[in-house]
């Protein structure tokens, strides 16, 4: 009978977390678009990671920042894969939303333009998309304007939706130019269409984005949130060291059979952006902050560590546990 106890206990995780074999929590997890930079918390779920660290997850689509941030609050979801200016605009009106990890930490974008636009000049007075104003597009659309010498009010942007409906405004020649990630990126320059600027290039640090949870969530299921961040820090170790694998998952939730374009996606956020260490940064948010400020003054008073908690990935970290998923 001991044995048997014993073998019912919970067994003890490489992060010092213990973790129950006889009992499995059921979660409810979202993330806001179906971009290539959400591909972590996809293939944490398709790997079978939750549900190898006791986690039972639905794994929901929540399209956009504002509403998966307001599931959240509702209660409807404990975490959410989601964009930066959602969880600071949510944490500025006083909620308890934060980051926990970080996913992109800078502008992972492109600015895309049609045939005939080659120089950032020419794209004075002509047209370019983004999904919705205030999102992370359109923020890194105003952005990269400025740094390419160009006042936003110069051009006309347009708030047009899903990266795949920019591109065919496009092609239909609605737009003379468009804010897209990988892999429409790809798709767009088979169409002859050209890479005007790569925003990753610039190592401007913006928390675009992350994994968000709320702080009365963390406080009150401390063991449950350790067992969701070590699942999603998997997650990003079996990404980036399983690319046949995971490259079949991106295709799964993009809804593509285009496996060039799901390549270049995988080769861009895998090797070049997700950190295996995915902390949010304090830069990042602060940047944030600092643009909200221009609507809210108040926003630039606030320390960045209340838009965040890493408490749950430097636990992890501290314990060796990312190094040696690494080593193996």
């Amino acid at each position: 009978m001991l044995l048997i106890w014993l073998l019912a206990l919970c067994t003890f995780s490489q992060s010092g977390v213990a973790f129950s074999q006889d009992k499995v929590e059921k979660m409810h997890i979202g993330y806001s678009a179906q971009a290539g930079a959400f591909a972590p918390i996809w293939i944490t779920k398709e790997a079978g990671l939750f549900k190898k660290n006791g986690l039972d997850v639905d794994l929901l689509f929540i399209p956009g920042g504002p509403t998966a941030a307001a599931s959240m609050l509702a209660g409807e979801v404990q975490a959410v894969a989601m964009a930066g200016p959602a969880v600071v605009s949510s944490n500025l009106g006083g909620t308890d939303l934060v980051m926990i990890a970080g996913i992109v930490n800078t502008f992972a974008f492109q600015v895309i333009t049609v045939k005939g636009i080659t120089s950032p000049s020419q794209l004075k007075g002509k047209r370019l998309g983004v999904n919705r104003f205030g999102t992370a597009p359109d923020i890194a659309a105003r952005f990269a304007l400025r740094r390419m010498g160009i006042d936003p009010s110069e051009v006309t942007i347009l708030q047009l939706g899903e990266q795949s409906t920019r591109l065919m405004a496009m092609k239909a020649g609605q737009l003379e130019a468009a804010i897209v990630l990988p892999p429409i990126t790809t798709i767009a320059q088979r169409e002859g269409m050209n890479v005007l600027l790569d925003m990753s290039e610039l190592g401007a640090e913006y928390q675009i984005t992350g994994l968000a949870s709320s702080q009365s969530f963390i406080m009150k299921n401390r063991p449950s949130a350790l067992k969701l961040m070590r699942s999603f820090v998997e997650g990003i170790h079996f990404y980036k060291t399983r690319k046949k694998e995971s490259m079949a998952i991106i295709a799964k939730y993009m809804r593509t059979s285009d496996m060039e374009a799901v390549g270049a996606t995988y080769d861009y956020f895998a090797n070049k952006i997700v950190p295996q260490k995915p902390y949010p940064t304090a830069q990042g948010i602060k940047a944030l902050l600092d643009l909200a400020a221009k609507e809210r003054p108040d926003a630039a008073k606030v320390p960045p560590d209340r838009i965040m908690n890493a408490s749950l990935l430097k636990e992890l970290d501290d314990s060796g546990f990312i190094e040696r998923l690494y080593q193996n």
